[in-house]
């Protein structure tokens, strides 16, 4: 069962976080809408990494979709670790500044929310942050990244519209 999670495709996503003394970018692979009304979307983080408690100080945190173009940051994101460096600092990550929270987003992504945390659950072993979206955007020109079964996926043909 330790690879059930790769079976599943997902959008692949940076998460920002700005605090008083420090700020990170990381890859998370787990992201997904919860609510509606009012738009709620989650997302888990290991309780070790170094977003994870930047999250809670910060009490708020942004959200990029990336898009397929942008494999790249979706690797350096995941494979740096922020307590060793600036990884929001490196040239590969183009930021565009927030206009809600302190967290900017990534430039050229798919899509990008600005959200404020609600709560935070621990859960086996990750913590799922829920945010309030406060702010979004999108570029409908632009097709997510899709990370499933480790590999990286543009997405296919389109095979119709749910009603």
């Amino acid at each position: 069962m330790a690879h059930y999670s790769s079976q599943f495709p997902d959008p692949v996503c940076l998460v920002t976080v700005e605090g008083d003394e420090k700020s990170n970018v990381m890859s998370v692979g787990w992201a997904s809408p919860v609510s509606s009304k009012p738009p709620i979307l989650m997302v888990s983080i290991a309780p070790a990494r170094f977003t994870h408690d930047l999250i809670i100080r910060a009490g708020e945190f942004g959200v990029s979709i990336l898009a397929d173009d942008q494999k790249e940051l979706s690797t350096l994101g995941g494979t740096l670790t922020g307590r060793k460096i600036d990884k929001l600092a490196r040239p590969e990550f183009e930021m565009a500044p927030s206009e809600i929270i302190g967290a900017p987003l990534i430039r050229g992504a798919r899509a990008g929310f600005e959200c404020r945390l609600l709560s935070h659950y621990s859960v086996g072993d990750h913590s799922i942050f829920c945010g309030e979206i406060l702010r979004s955007t999108v570029d409908e020109t632009k097709s997510p990244l899709v990370l499933f079964n480790s590999d990286y996926y543009s997405l296919g043909e389109k095979r119709g519209r749910y009603p």
